[in-house]
C-alpha cells in the first residue's frame, strides 16, 4: 500500500501541497470544509498579489531574505525566513507549470509584478469566476482532480489523534461524521481569524469587535488540533489587515477595497464621543494591529479636511478602489461639515472633546493639521488573517515547545507562525508564504515517509 496524507484545508497551501506530494507517489486525501469547487479560503478573495516583503518572488534570495528580517524588524525565524527566500523562484516557475496565469499588474512597483490574472477586484466574499485568484483555485482542484487527489468537500474537521504509527483526523462531513486514517497530516487550514474565542485570548479582549475582511472558513481548528497533540506555538497575537468602512458590516460593497489606511494614519481617529485616539503606527498593517486592541473596535471615526480627501483620500498603492470616490459611491458612511459644530450635529460626537481633539492633533509632531472644511468615516479594523500560528521548521514540520518535530505532522500557509509579525506587525505576504510552504510541505511530506525505517520495514 502506497503512502497516505489527509490535508486539512483546501486553501492554496493546501492543495499545492496535495499536488505535490501526488506527483511523487502519495495518496493524498483533502478535507475541504467549502462545498464549493475551488473551496472556500481566502486566497480566491484576494487581490492576487505574489511577492515576498513588497518584493518580487523572482529576486535573488539574498535580497528576499533582507527583505523579509527588515520587514518583521528581524523577528521571523531566519531559517524559515532563509527557506522562503530560497524556495521562492522554485515554487512560482511551479504555479505557472500547473497553468496558473501570472502576469505584472505594474511594471514599476515591485509587489505588483507577479499577480495572478485576469487582475479584477474582488466584493466581499463573492466567488466572482472572472477574477484570476478564484480562477486559480478553481483549476488547481481541476487538477487535482485529474491526479488521482481526492477532494471531501463540507468536510469540517474536529479531531486528530495518533492512530499506529500514524494519524487519524475526525470530519464532520455534510452532517456525518467520518475518519480519516493517514502516515500523515498537513493543517492547512487558515489562521483563527473567524473565532471569537481565539482572537480574544491572544490578539486583545475586544479583537473579536474588529471586521472580518476574508472567507468565514478560518476558524482555529487546526491551532486547535495540533495544539491538543502536543505542538507548541510561536508569533500569537497579530495580524494581517486593513483599515475599512463600518459600512462593510451591512455592504459587501465596501470590503476588501476600498482600503483607508491613509486616512487613518495621516487623519485624526476619535471614539464614539469624538475624543482623541492616539497612536504610534506609520503602516496600516501596525495601525490595525493597535486599533484591534482598542476597548471599542466598532466605535472609531476618522476626521479629516478637504486636503487629505483629495491626497490620502484618493491614494492607490494596489491598484484598487479608492475612499474618494469609491467608497462614497458604495454607500459607505460618510459625513462632511463646515465646522466641528455641524459635524458634532450629523455624528453625535461631542462638541468640545472633538476641538480638542483637533487642536491635540494639529500640535502632534508629523501630522498634517486639520484645517476648514471638515470630513467624517466611520472606520473599523479588518482582519485578513492572523499571523501566528503552529511552530514548524523549514520543511513545515509541526514542532512541540521544545523544537522536536511531531512525526507525520505537517503545518503550512496562515495557520503556522514565525514568519510574519514583529513589532510593527510586519507583513511578508499572504499568497506567497502559502505557495512556498505548501510547496516545501509537499516536497518534504514523501522524502519523510521514504525515509522512515517504519514505512520500509512494512513494505518488506
Amino acid at each position: 500500500m502506497g503512502h497516505r496524507l489527509v490535508v486539512v484545508g483546501g486553501g492554496l497551501a493546501g492543495l499545492v501541497a496535495a499536488l505535490r506530494a501526488a506527483e511523487n507517489g502519495v495518496s493524498v486525501t483533502v478535507l475541504e470544509r467549502g462545498a464549493a469547487e475551488g473551496g472556500d479560503g481566502s486566497a480566491r478573495l484576494s487581490g492576487g498579489l505574489l511577492h515576498v516583503a513588497w518584493r518580487p518572488m523572482d529576486d535573488p534570495p539574498d535580497v528576499l531574505f533582507q527583505a523579509i528580517m527588515n520587514e518583521t524588524d528581524r523577528d521571523a525565524d531566519p531559517v524559515l525566513a532563509r527557506t522562503l527566500a530560497d524556495t521562492s523562484l522554485e515554487a512560482l516557475e511551479w504555479l505557472k507549470e500547473q497553468g496558473v496565469d501570472i502576469r505584472p499588474k505594474s511594471a514599476e512597483v515591485p509587489y505588483m509584478k507577479q499577480a495572478i490574472h485576469p487582475h479584477t477586484i474582488g466584493i466581499g466574499a463573492r466567488h466572482i469566476e472572472e477574477r484570476g485568484p478564484d480562477r486559480a483555485m478553481r483549476l488547481l482542484y481541476k487538477v487535482a482532480d485529474e491526479r488521482g487527489v481526492a477532494i471531501v468537500h463540507s468536510a469540517v474537521a474536529g479531531e486528530l489523534r495518533r492512530s499506529g504509527e500514524g494519524w487519524t483526523v475526525g470530519a464532520a462531513v455534510a452532517g456525518a461524521w467520518r475518519s480519516f486514517a493517514a502516515d500523515s497530516v498537513l493543517i492547512a487550514d487558515g489562521g483563527f481569524q473567524n473565532n471569537a474565542e481565539l482572537l480574544t485570548r491572544y490578539v486583545g479582549h475586544a479583537a473579536d469587535r474588529a471586521f472580518l475582511r476574508a472567507s468565514a472558513a478560518s476558524a482555529g481548528a487546526g491551532l486547535r488540533l495540533a495544539l491538543e497533540n502536543g505542538a507548541g506555538a510561536v508569533g500569537l497575537g497579530r495580524v494581517y489587515g486593513h483599515m475599512v468602512s463600518s459600512g462593510a458590516f451591512e455592504n459587501d460593497m465596501l470590503w476588501p477595497y476600498p482600503p483607508v489606511d491613509k486616512l487613518c494614519l495621516n487623519g485624526l481617529l476619535v471614539d464614539r464621543q469624538g475624543r482623541r485616539v492616539a497612536t504610534r503606527a506609520d503602516n496600516g498593517v501596525q495601525l490595525v494591529n493597535e486599533l484591534v486592541r482598542h476597548e471599542d473596535p466598532r466605535g472609531l471615526s476618522v476626521v479629516f479636511d478637504d486636503a487629505l480627501w483629495y491626497t490620502a483620500g484618493t491614494d492607490d498603492p494596489y491598484g484598487t478602489p479608492v475612499p474618494n470616490p469609491d467608497l462614497v459611491d458604495r454607500g459607505g458612511p460618510y459625513v462632511r461639515a463646515e465646522n466641528p459644530d455641524d459635524l458634532c450635529a450629523a455624528t453625535g460626537m461631542d462638541a468640545a472633546e472633538l476641538r480638542a481633539a483637533i487642536d491635540a492633533h494639529n500640535d502632534a509632531p508629523g501630522k498634517p493639521a486639520i484645517t476648514g472644511r471638515l470630513h467624517s468615516l466611520r472606520v473599523v479594523p479588518g482582519i485578513t488573517f492572523t499571523m501566528g500560528g503552529i511552530a514548524t521548521d523549514d520543511a513545515a514540520r509541526v514542532l512541540d515547545p521544545a523544537g522536536a518535530p511531531l512525526r507525520g505532522l505537517y503545518a503550512a500557509g496562515s495557520c503556522t507562525g514565525g514568519i510574519q509579525g514583529g513589532p510593527r506587525g510586519g507583513y511578508v505576504g499572504g499568497l506567497a508564504v502559502a505557495l512556498v510552504f505548501g510547496f516545501r510541505a509537499g516536497s518534504s511530506i514523501p522524502a519523510d515517509l521514504d525515509s522512515d525505517p517504519r514505512a520500509t520495514e512494512e513494505e518488506a
